[in-house]
């Protein structure tokens, strides 16, 4: 069974180091469960980002789930909180799309 979440070796030398960095931090300030919670939420809204395309909008979080897992764990809680603002203005429609993004070409 193959998987749609196939990471490459750069992806996960970056989520490595990610997590270092926290574990670093977590050891240094002693609060463990801050760390946790950063790594755990940013992987969250890496993975809900592939299913709402949030490359095809025009946001400075547009970036692949990689990009935005490492935003997000590095500059925690701000980022966290902006990507569910962008994810609710995708709902209701209201961002709006980049300009080399087409919408799909739907017929009837």
């Amino acid at each position: 069974m193959s998987s749609p979440f196939t990471l490459s070796a750069k992806a996960w030398f970056a989520i490595g180091l990610v997590a270092c960095f926290l574990t670093a931090v977590a050891i240094s300030t002693g609060e463990f469960l801050l760390a946790i919670v950063a790594f755990c939420t940013s992987g969250i809204a890496a993975f809900d980002s592939m299913h709402i395309h949030l490359r095809s909008y025009r946001t400075w979080l547009s970036y692949g789930p990689v990009g935005l897992f490492l935003v997000c764990a590095l500059t925690w809680p701000f980022a966290l909180i902006w990507y569910f603002i962008v994810r609710v203005r995708i709902a209701r429609g209201t961002m709006p799309l980049r300009n080399e993004v087409r919408q799909p070409r739907i017929t009837t």
